[in-house]
């Protein structure tokens, strides 16, 4: 219901890269991030639910991504199968074999595990240069994050609330900065996009083009709210105290999303990401 609709704009953009420059570019990079967040994270717990219905039970794949703190801590809510076995079966054999330089042999395997997992996405240089920096930010962070450790304990702010918010966004930047190479059609496209983000157009009709387009606008908010407050609600009361509720308002809630979805999706197989892989 929302990943479809964020894709209406993803799509116009990034098609299209050098018909635009400035908000439109960069509220495009957002807006794709959720759209694979929400495509990846909605068909897997539809695996999730379905297997359950066989008394099946598979791993949790999704963590509350975004809210990551670091890189490495956004590997283990994002993909969280795939990055177990890319850490199992890539990493640690790497680390094993570099282990006699320390560091930098942890450094190097990282490097080399997040090549080689942008590659598994598919064979061209985006993907390619997606999994560079996923490598290189976490080979970095090898020797930063003792630094960090030192650093914050020294002026006591390991615990502050105004320093996880700040990480959380330099993390969600930097997870979204990659994320133009994992979209963009070309490695031309994404330079293009990387280096008009910040200028042209900054008029208020060119975010979404609103001129045009304020009925799809309108409805794609009314979707990310009904889509936040039901996470909310799930995360505060969890589904015990639906089932506590009697059989009429349970049927009245099902259905009543069930027609929400029906009439709000815009159903597109050529949206879905995840066919590509």
């Amino acid at each position: 219901m929302v990943a479809n609709r964020l894709a209406y704009y993803v799509n116009t953009v990034y098609n299209n890269v050098h018909q635009f420059s400035g908000l439109p570019l960069l509220l495009s990079t957002y807006a794709y991030a959720f759209q694979l967040y929400l495509d990846f994270s909605g068909y897997t717990d539809m695996a999730l639910v379905s297997a359950l219905l066989f008394n099946i039970h598979l791993t949790q794949n999704f963590n509350s991504p975004f809210m990551a703190t670091s890189v490495i801590d956004f590997w283990r809510r994002w993909n969280i199968s795939l990055s177990r076995w890319v850490f199992d079966y890539l990493f640690e054999p790497l680390q094993m074999r570099f282990r006699s330089f320390g560091k930098w042999g942890t450094s190097l395997s990282l490097l080399m595990t997040f090549l080689l997992c942008g590659i598994w996405h598919g064979a061209t240089w985006c993907y390619v240069f997606f999994g560079l920096l996923h490598g290189i930010y976490l080979s970095c962070s090898v020797f930063y994050r003792p630094f960090q450790r030192k650093w914050h304990k020294v002026l006591g702010t390991g615990k502050s609330g105004l320093l996880k918010v700040w990480q959380i966004f330099v993390t969600f930047n930097l997870i979204c900065f990659a994320f133009v190479f994992f979209r963009s059609n070309t490695l031309a496209d994404a330079v293009y996009t990387i280096t008009n983000m910040f200028t042209g157009r900054k008029d208020v009709n060119s975010i979404f083009f609103l001129s045009q387009r304020k009925d799809e606008l309108i409805i794609l908010c009314i979707v990310i709210f009904i889509y936040f407050f039901i996470s909310t609600l799930i995360k505060r009361h969890g589904f015990d105290s639906f089932k506590k509720l009697s059989v009429f308002i349970k049927c009245l809630v099902v259905y009543s999303l069930i027609t929400m979805i029906l009439i709000l999706a815009k159903f597109s197989h050529t949206n879905f990401i995840y066919f590509k892989f």
